[in-house]
This record gives structure tokens, C-alpha cells and sequence, in this order.
């Protein structure tokens, strides 16, 4: 079986897999990096609520075969509540 690395990139963070895994194909490689991504994204965002996290698929060679990206965009509407509270 081929062996695959992934490497997460959260903001300036970058984690990269030195041991890699054997998976059946790229596809199972992928949905491993798609499964990794949410686990990473419960800790808390940055006062902005933003967060940008990306999981990166390398082969055996060391090429990038699949870029995976989660988004989190968290926005509070006070406004519509008719109060001033406000989010940090």
C-alpha cells in the first residue's frame, strides 16, 4: 500500500507529518485529511472568529497531491437582538 504524509497549516502553525500512513489510494488519504480538519477547528478561534486550516496530502516523493481547506467565519449581530452586546 502507498504511503501518504499530511501536514496541517492552521494560520502561521504548520504541523508536518514526518511518518506518513499507508492508505489504499489517494481518495482514502484525502478523506483522512477531510476527517482531521474539524477535530483541529474546536479549539477556540482568534478574537476575529476567523480561522483558515488546511491539510495537505504528499506522496512518498514528497509532491502535494491534495489540498484540503476548512473555513470558520464567525460573526455576532448584536444589532438584531436590540443590544448592545457586543462579540470579542
Amino acid at each position: 500500500m502507498p504511503r501518504y504524509f499530511i501536514d496541517f497549516q492552521d494560520g502561521a502553525l504548520w504541523l508536518k507529518d514526518e511518518e506518513g500512513q499507508e492508505y489504499p489510494d489517494l481518495q482514502a488519504a484525502r478523506d483522512a485529511a477531510i476527517a482531521a480538519l474539524p477535530d483541529i477547528g474546536r479549539e477556540a478561534p482568534p478574537n476575529d472568529g476567523k480561522r483558515d486550516f488546511v491539510a495537505y496530502v504528499r506522496g512518498e516523493d514528497g509532491t502535494e497531491l491534495c489540498t484540503v481547506r476548512l473555513n470558520l467565519d464567525a460573526e455576532c449581530h448584536p444589532e438584531r437582538q436590540g443590544s448592545a452586546e457586543r462579540c470579542a
